[in-house]
């Protein structure tokens, strides 16, 4: 089922051009650069498995302040035209302040989560991307991770990283006023479902067009390897400033 939904998607997503316009037309347009950093508050929860046992991910929202040690999020991209390269780097830390419990916990956790992809710009509803807009997405995302484990008075540091491809679908709406919307989702054949929206206000500061924008991240991981386990679910509000080249 997974291969023939990312068959569907990379058909639609290749063959988009070659019924609209051609490959050459498609790139017309000046080339433009995207900068936008967040700081993205985010709980983790859910279970990482090692060497059989089942370690728990808990930490609440109300308690993400305290025990949030850093939270980075950038997306870069360029575009042309109807297409565009992005990369999205999410980097999340988290210490735990409490005593080694006897049980099964994970006192801390590192995740650093990175995708590279494309996207073809396959509708606007009027011109220069105003109106309703929908880019498909190809790519591939990178996780890696760190975790400090504990149980029975014993603990212990266990690391994994791995790739994947993923397909999605990235959705804007523009409009002549400062206000603005946008929404992006994918899924990753490692199971990585990566959710996001934003509300943003564009205003021109000096030359240059800078949009504040404020939303929701939800990311939904489950990964097993082996004896290797990791099921988890980070999501929280995103507050970012996003410049425009």
């Amino acid at each position: 089922m997974n291969k023939f939904f990312y068959f569907l998607i990379g058909y639609g997503f290749l063959s988009c051009p070659a019924y609209a316009e051609s490959i050459k037309d498609s790139l017309n347009g000046e080339t433009k650069f995207f900068i936008n950093i967040y700081g993205f508050a985010a709980d983790i929860d859910g279970v990482i498995g090692y060497q059989g046992l089942n370690y728990q991910v808990d930490q609440p929202f109300k308690d993400t302040l305290e025990a949030l040690d850093k939270a980075l999020m950038g997306h870069f991209e360029i575009n042309k035209g109807k297409w565009g390269i992005f990369s999205d780097i999410q980097y999340v830390k988290t210490e735990e302040k409490k005593d080694v419990l006897p049980f099964p916990v994970a006192l801390s956790t590192k995740v650093n989560l990175s995708n590279l992809g494309i996207y073809y710009r396959a509708y606007e509803q009027f011109a220069d991307a105003k109106g309703l807009v929908i880019e498909p997405t190809l790519g591939f995302n990178y996780t890696d991770l760190e975790a400090d484990l504990s149980a029975l008075g014993m603990q212990v540091s266990v690391g994994k990283s791995w790739a994947e491809y993923f397909g999605g679908v990235r959705i804007k709406y523009n409009t002549d006023s400062s206000w603005n919307l946008a929404a992006q989702y994918t899924y990753g054949i490692e199971q990585t479902q990566i959710a996001q929206a934003y509300l943003g206000y564009r205003q021109n500061i000096w030359t240059n067009p800078i949009n504040f924008r404020v939303g929701y991240r939800y990311v939904s991981q489950d990964y097993k390897d082996g004896a290797f386990k990791w099921d988890t679910v980070q999501q929280g509000p995103v507050v970012g400033i996003g410049l425009a080249f």
